[in-house]
């Protein structure tokens, strides 16, 4: 259970800019290039490297009990060591394989796990990590409602390096037509709050006459990074922000061993 936790749900959107100033006033200027297509998403081997820091600030049981206890009414499991996933952690089902989906590389989007192989694949299983999990009620199909928040200690290059295993957000994922029909989305933005490498993105597809909502943020600090994941049917921004708000207060009370 605590490895389909880590199944990851974080992403920023892609926003280009551009002026007309000089190429309006200038007759000269050469006709615009037309823009590439987007790269298509191509599954990468996991990495074999496992680097692992000199010495570590925190104890995995630090992390732990630093994590929030409960998300509403729903206690959360917690779980110690959670990286790297296991050896046949695979991409996992596409939720979208009865439609046709348009953009068509908005498919991947949505069944997205990591480049290469699965997100924190690099990472030493001794490196400090907590976890805490829980169910939110009766599922459909292959699609069951969870609350997780997970913390791993990975300072500088190692944080950045986890993050970017999660692809930039094409943003014509921001509108996907299955059979035609606007019914599934992929959005990220900047959240303040979480630091300048905060990610946060947000799902949407069918699943039968229901939407399914998946939210995620990963942010990181100089010392640790944070993937907070709400997976669920009926799922409000404002309840996710609550608790991923909650989670980062509770970790900033972490002490480094002397």
């Amino acid at each position: 259970m605590t490895r389909w936790a880590l199944a990851a749900g974080c992403l920023a959107l892609i926003l280009a800019g551009c002026t007309t100033s000089d190429r309006a006033t200038d007759h000269t200027a050469p006709p615009a290039t037309p823009s590439a297509a987007p790269t298509a998403m191509t599954t990468v081997p996991r990495a074999s490297t496992t680097p692992t820091p000199a010495e570590f600030r925190y104890t995995a049981n630090d992390l732990q009990l630093a994590l929030p206890t409960a998300y509403g009414t729903h206690k959360l499991e917690k779980s110690l060591y959670i990286y790297p996933p296991a050896p046949t952690a695979t991409w996992r089902p596409d939720p979208l394989a009865v439609w046709k989906v348009e953009p068509a590389i908005c498919r991947d989007v949505i069944r997205y796990q990591g480049v290469p192989g699965v997100p924190g694949d690099f990472i030493a299983p001794t490196t400090p990590s907590a976890v805490g999990f829980a169910s939110l009620g009766q599922g459909v199909g292959r699609e069951r409602p969870f609350v997780s928040v997970n913390v791993v200690e990975l300072a500088g290059a190692l944080g950045d390096r986890l993050l970017d295993q999660r692809l930039p957000t094409p943003p014509e994922c921001a509108h996907i037509l299955t059979d035609g029909k606007p019914r599934a989305s992929v959005v990220e933005r900047a959240l303040p709050g979480f630091g300048v490498r905060a990610r946060y993105i947000v799902r949407t597809y069918p699943v039968g006459a229901q939407t399914y909502t998946e939210r995620t943020l990963q942010y990181r600090t100089p010392t640790y990074v944070v993937l907070v994941r709400l997976d669920a049917f009926i799922n409000p921004e404002q309840p996710f922000l609550a608790f991923a708000t909650k989670a980062r207060d509770s970790l900033k009370t972490l002490t480094p061993m002397s």
